[in-house]
């Protein structure tokens, strides 16, 4: 627990920081917008491309691992996706988004750090599996189906739109770019990289202050609805990280190693990125932020409760 809320402070502490602001009166309406296009659009592609770039892929990959955790990730964000549709009447983007918070984990700011706590030496490899589950996988395939679930058309256009939306997007650009670099072997030349260094590390911290901004801003318009948001919460921190412990220990039997960072991967909170994509594109982001918030306090409980029963 004492892991989970070192690193874990900071997030509140930026949240709580955007909240202060909007109160002050030091940002507008569009502040959110504005804030998070640059998240979206140009801090985190930076962060991304250089991530990835410096994990060496190929002498970590593990294919079960990361077959596993893709098959679950999906399998769950469809659910969600189908509840959200047929019990609470979501149309088809809004409903992604919901599908997404599910499977969507605060990795690159909680999930490294606590991988790196909990698994010591061995680290790497599930980190670099993880970067590429969630970035490669999760993200654009979200991206991709909000996109195909916009206006109508022939199946072949709709398929085309989700095509271009999981390829064509600054995550799956910069993961590309990454995963190159890192399979050539090749480095980024030092001012390249000093420069993404600092345009990247602006990426979670603008895009927690602009959950901070908007949650005030919404709390003052009696607009921060929280029906919806507590099966969010559980799918989670409970559906998901459970899911996973018994599809790797129980069905594919894998090294306990292996086992303790897909329930590690799993059972972290909603990341802030399925906020800011939600934003983006529109997609009702108000129950998101309300269960990002939440689910982050709670895996302060949840999370430590999951590393110790599959560390046992």
């Amino acid at each position: 627990m004492l892991h989970f809320l070192a690193t874990s402070t900071p997030f509140f502490a930026v949240i709580g920081l955007g909240a202060l602001s909007a109160w002050r009166g030091l940002f507008g309406s569009d502040a959110v917008r504005v804030l998070n296009t640059f998240a979206f659009m140009v801090a985190t592609p930076a962060m991304v491309l250089r991530v990835m770039s410096r994990q060496p892929i190929a002498e970590l990959w593990n294919g079960v691992f990361f077959a596993a955790l893709a098959l679950i990730g999906i399998a769950v964000m469809g659910l969600g996706i189908l509840i959200a549709r047929r019990f609470f009447g979501l149309p088809f983007p809004n409903a992604v988004s919901r599908g997404q918070s599910l499977v969507g984990g605060n990795f690159a700011f909680l999930g490294i750090p606590l991988m790196l706590a909990f698994l010591g030496d061995g680290a790497a490899a599930p980190i670099a599996i993880g970067l590429i589950c969630d970035t490669a996988l999760v993200v654009p395939l979200a991206i991709g189906l909000i996109e195909a679930g916009r206006g109508k058309g022939s199946p072949w256009r709709i398929a085309a739109r989700l095509v271009r939306g999981t390829i064509v997007n600054p995550f799956m650009l910069s993961i590309m770019g990454g995963v190159a670099l890192s399979l050539s072997g090749l480095s980024i030349p030092e001012p390249i990289d000093r420069f993404l260094v600092f345009l990247g590390g602006s990426a979670a911290p603008v895009g927690i202050f602009a959950l901070g901004v908007a949650a005030w801003q919404w709390s003052g318009e009696g607009k921060l609805p929280l029906r919806g948001v507590l099966p969010l919460v559980l799918g989670k921190l409970v559906l998901h990280p459970l899911l996973t412990w018994f599809v790797l220990a129980v069905v594919l039997r894998l090294d306990p190693f292996w086992v303790k960072a897909g329930v590690l991967y799993a059972a972290l909170p909603i990341a802030a990125n399925v906020f800011v994509i939600s934003e983006r594109f529109e997609t009702d982001s108000r129950p998101l932020a309300a269960a990002i918030v939440i689910s982050t306090a709670a895996a302060a409980l949840t999370f430590p409760f999951a590393i110790w029963l599959v560390s046992g």
